[in-house]
């Protein structure tokens, strides 16, 4: 049950911004990491300089801020894992990763507004999309034997 609970509580707190280099070990920088998914998405999405400029500090502050919501559950789930984690322990980490969950999607409704200000509906979309495909990049070249993101194949034209 531990391990199922370890298992379940890693993935929840799985973030692209922790992806690996497997190129010599090291993690990526995230200065290097905001860079290469800027690209992706202002490609996938097809925002112009202009769009790219007025959205991504709004969307890299919503991520900053998600972020550190998830650290303080981060921090006390490595704890309570290292202690030993109890029936109970283990039921409230759920409750509180699911709270958590619940603010980060409050967060998400919250800075709508300042996204529609500044993109159209329709590129929010593609961002959205371009977000998950951008994921699943990632973990298919983690799965290829840890090929770093850098050597990510680029966009292709996409079917309307």
């Amino acid at each position: 049950m531990k391990k199922i609970t370890l298992l379940l509580v890693s993935l929840c707190f799985l973030t692209v911004s922790s992806a690996q280099d497997r190129q010599g070990g090291r993690f990526m920088k995230p200065e290097e990491f905001k860079a290469k998914q800027q690209e992706f998405l202002t490609q996938r999405a097809g925002l112009t300089e202009t769009e790219a400029a007025a959205f991504f500090p709004l969307y890299f502050e919503l991520q900053s801020e998600k972020f550190k919501l998830n650290g303080q559950l981060r921090r006390k789930t490595r704890q309570l894992m290292a202690d030993g984690l109890t029936e109970d322990e283990a039921s409230e980490l759920l409750d509180e990763t699911a709270e958590m969950k619940m603010k980060c999607d409050k967060l998400e409704k919250d800075y709508l507004p300042k996204f529609k200000a500044v993109l159209p509906a329709s590129k929010l979309l593609k961002i959205q999309m371009a977000e998950e495909a951008f994921r699943r990049e990632l973990l298919n070249n983690m799965q290829r034997g840890g090929m770093p993101l850098g050597n990510m194949p680029q966009p292709g034209p996409r079917k309307q």
